[in-house]
């Protein structure tokens, strides 16, 4: 069921990187780490790509952003294309469910604004009609009391004005005049001074509001990269079934990244299953943050070991059914518990247990 913010069902909060994160109160989960919202989104999404080999002499990059949130994959996507001064198209699908996320999401705090604030531009006016659509929700969460620390001064503002004063009746001219202050104060006031050439109308961004899971069933293109941030499988499971993971790698490209924070043997096995080669990610720490996967073997550097694939064969690898698409997370739960229940499969103990006897360790 759609919300309006007056439900009150997140809360902003201040990430150790002093990026704004959120927590959801009725999933009871956050959207990002609370270490730090876009670190987090840089190391664990964008990081893993490999740009100038795979991607700079491409004349398009296609991304498929699940559960975008307030966008802090695809803004550090836009960033590292801006720092490496990508001249091609870029086609962004992002599918989110919540269209309060997606309309605020250009305007918050998000420690890019003084140094690229293109992006918020782009993503503005990339969003443009839905902001208008949704401007009663946008204006009562940007001008909530407790909330304006989290947004940008220059949004709030402009936001006030863009929601209260003058063109109310002509969406257009009102959308126009919003936009131009957007422009001038993001792009045109740099351009002044030494710039890289940006092209706005060479980023193509398209949110979907949708359940993801009947969103994906409607593409048909081509990605190559998919980011895969949904809620923890475990409280949330209806975006981490091995038919939504086969809906993904109908949708991959033959070279395409998909790219998750999960470590999940479950959530390995079910990508495995549905055609893709897995492997595992690592942080500066070398401390396993994530997942990657492709159609492509030759892509994966760090490919799972015997001990990963001994895992996902265990109770712990038991993944998530939906054969429609349609059911309830829930029900979902209710099947999966069932499965495991009645496995015979041993333990992820066990398994542990003995595999540390074997090797010695």
């Amino acid at each position: 069921m759609k919300m309006d913010y007056k439900d009150n069902y997140f809360n902003f909060t201040f990430t150790a990187d002093k990026s704004t994160g959120l927590y959801n109160n009725i999933v009871g989960d956050v959207y990002h780490s609370i270490y730090g919202a876009l670190e987090e989104a840089e190391e664990k999404f964008i990081a893993p790509l490999d740009f100038i080999n795979n991607y700079y002499s491409k004349p398009e990059i296609r991304v498929l952003d699940i559960c975008y949130g307030i966008g802090y994959n695809t803004k550090a996507f836009l960033k590292k294309i801006l720092q490496i001064k990508y001249k091609g198209k870029v086609y962004i699908d992002i599918l989110e469910y919540d269209k309060n996320l997606v309309t605020i999401s250009p305007f918050v705090k998000d420690t890019l604004f003084k140094t690229y604030p293109e992006i918020s531009y782009i993503l503005s006016s990339s969003f443009l009609e839905q902001i208008y659509e949704n401007r009663n929700n946008v204006n009562l969460i940007m001008s909530a009391k407790n909330n304006k620390k989290f947004f940008e001064p220059f949004y709030c503002s402009l936001m006030e004005k863009y929601y209260y004063l003058g063109y109310s009746y002509n969406p257009k001219t009102k959308n126009n005049s919003f936009l131009h202050n957007i422009y001038y104060h993001c792009i045109s006031s740099r351009i002044k001074k030494p710039f890289n050439g940006l092209k706005t109308n060479n980023f193509i961004i398209k949110p979907y509001f949708l359940d993801a899971r009947r969103t994906v069933k409607q593409l048909s293109g081509k990605y190559d990269i998919i980011f895969l941030d949904a809620f923890t499988p475990s409280k949330l499971p209806t975006l981490w079934t091995l038919e939504f993971f086969k809906e993904l790698n109908r949708l991959a490209s033959q070279n395409c990244i998909l790219v998750t924070y999960s470590n999940s043997s479950a959530v390995r096995h079910a990508m495995s299953d549905a055609g893709f080669s897995v492997g595992k990610l690592f942080d500066k720490n070398k401390r396993h943050c994530g997942t990657i996967a492709s159609v492509n073997d030759n892509i994966i550097k760090n490919k799972l070991n015997e001990y990963d694939i001994g895992l996902m064969h265990t109770k712990a690898g038991i993944y998530y059914r939906d054969n429609a698409l349609i059911s309830t997370a829930d029900e979902i739960i209710a099947q999966y518990k069932k499965e495991k229940l009645d496995s015979s499969l041993q333990s992820s103990s066990q398994f542990i247990k003995k595999y540390k006897m074997e090797n010695n360790l």
